[in-house]
């Protein structure tokens, strides 16, 4: 069988075929403030040098009319641009030269929208660096698409070939995860009390090995709603005021605490952020609930759902939002009005700061996509995300009908919502890659010759990077490149601080001292 990854260059030619080029000339290279300096030097005792000197002098005296004698030095400037010709300018025009052209090459190709000064002197900054080129949009989804595939046709191979399926362990759990799927559809459908709490352990147990038993679950988080009652009680705080509650949820995980129980003073200690493996690659046992229960420790994905949790504990409502790779609570506080709080550094956040601090999230905000207040029985829904993300995790996308089974009982909840969160979307991308994957894999398709005699592979593959082109126009983007990369670096650098004080944050622990 043919490697999918030699199958790419024919699918991205099929697709780009019916686009054509038009050339253009490439417009002139902005002047650098090096050019300008090389430029009045040349100029230096004539009499465009006085003409300069005399506007320069007019924009000190009368400011309002600044910008149109910058206009005057700027032609000044420009119609001197023949004088420049040192090694330096040279590179420069041989760097512009090649970048426009081929920023030319990819627009005729339908890879790029009209470049902005900013990022042309962006992508002339990286050259000079020394640094690859900049993904343009069109060309980072190829690259995820690809990456996908590649991706599933290995690991399908793998579990194909050691016949996975048939395995008394894989058949042996299934019955898990169908158990777990029904538990939460009983739950939306109104057969079942609709419950976070839960919803998320029948999801964890599903996958297994957990840190706490139903059980232990439950009398934990009892505890912890009677230490955060007593708590408020024993501070004057009105336990019919939802707003203190939700300060005590607050408190509780952020603050050391204490409270007499019995003639004994008990303190409870906060939770603190796990930086090993917090995106869970190594154990996905990571991204659990129960693991923060148990052992204190957590990240912006079990923190909101913990809060969830003690909310519904001490009844009060509370929702949960997604942002880009994140999400937190918000809940409304006695004067009616939206609070965002964020659990990973105990701090409430307006939505300017968002917005400000992401501009990438300006239309999906728009789409309700991000900062957007998911109600309770969305939650539950957005549960079985997770389950199925726990099954490819633990025994990769099988025959899609466990992944497909829970995408789609989600789906009738969020009715105005093209995307729900980074699960969903991975999700319907192992779905895409599956299907396109397996049409290969069912034709033994040998080399790309052999394409042209099957267009549904291709429509297949054009309905993969149609979705994904869907996703990008509710204004769902990357973080970019260079923020996640020093954010990546940061949670390392925590991580192995972490590890190097002998940190145990997978261990169980209580967090109430006597």
């Amino acid at each position: 069988m043919i490697q999918i990854t030699n199958l790419l260059p024919l699918l991205g030619l099929v697709l780009s075929l019916s686009v054509r080029a038009q050339n253009k000339a490439i417009p002139p290279r902005p002047l650098s403030e090096y050019d300008k300096q090389k430029i009045y030097e040349n100029l230096a005792n004539s009499t465009e040098w006085d003409r300069i000197n005399e506007m320069m002098t007019l924009m000190g005296n009368f400011s309002g009319m600044a910008a149109y004698y910058q206009q005057q030095i700027d032609a000044i400037l420009e119609l001197h641009r023949y004088t420049l010709n040192d090694m330096v300018v040279q590179q420069e025009e041989s760097i512009w030269q090649q970048f426009m052209q081929n920023l030319e090459y990819r627009q005729k190709f339908g890879h790029d929208p009209q470049p902005t000064q900013q990022s042309i002197a962006n992508a002339q900054e990286r050259q000079r660096n020394g640094k690859a080129p900049e993904l343009s949009s069109r060309e980072k989804m190829m690259q995820q698409v690809n990456e996908s595939l590649v991706e599933d046709q290995k690991r399908n191979s793998d579990v194909v070939q050691s016949d996975y399926y048939h395995s008394p362990e894989y058949i042996a759990d299934l019955p898990n995860y169908i158990g777990a799927i029904d538990f939460i559809r009983e739950m939306l459908e109104g057969k079942r009390k609709l419950s976070v709490k839960d919803a998320y352990y029948k999801a964890e147990a599903a996958f297994g090995r957990l840190h706490l038993t139903y059980d232990e679950y439950n009398s934990l988080i009892k505890s912890n709603a009677d230490f955060i009652r007593q708590w408020l009680v024993e501070n004057n705080y009105d336990l019919n005021n939802p707003e203190k509650i939700h300060f005590g949820i607050q408190e509780f995980m952020s603050d050391t605490l204490y409270i007499t129980f019995n003639g004994k003073r008990i303190k409870h200690v906060p939770y603190y952020y796990d930086y090993i493996d917090f995106q869970a690659k190594e154990d996905q046992r990571n991204y659990f609930v129960t693991k923060t229960l148990a052992t204190g420790t957590g990240q912006c994905h079990t923190f909101p759902v913990m809060y969830l949790i003690m909310a519904e504990a001490l009844g009060v409502e509370a929702y949960l939002a997604y942002n880009p790779k994140h999400s937190f609570v918000r809940f409304r506080n006695n004067n009616g009005t939206i609070i965002s709080y964020e659990t990973t550094v105990d701090r409430f956040m307006g939505d300017a700061f968002y917005s400000q601090s992401m501009p990438v999230m300006a239309t999906a905000q728009k789409n309700k996509i991000y900062t957007y207040n998911m109600s309770k029985k969305q939650v539950v829904a957005s549960v079985l995300y997770d389950l199925a993300a726990n099954f490819i995790d633990e025994h990769w996308v099988s025959d899609q009908q466990i992944i497909k089974q829970c995408v789609e009982t989600a789906k009738p909840y969020f009715p105005e919502h093209g995307y729900v969160n980074g699960t969903e979307s991975h999700l319907w991308k192992k779905i895409y890659a599956r299907e396109l994957n397996a049409m290969v894999e069912a034709r033994n398709i040998k080399s790309e010759s052999e394409m042209s005699q099957y267009p549904e592979i291709i429509e297949a593959y054009q309905q993969y990077v149609e979705y994904i082109k869907k996703i990008r126009a509710l204004g769902v983007q990357d973080i970019p490149a260079e923020e996640e990369l020093r954010m990546a670096e940061y949670m390392d650098t925590k991580g192995r601080l972490q590890t190097a004080k002998g940190i145990n944050s997978k261990e169980k622990r209580s967090l109430f001292i006597n």
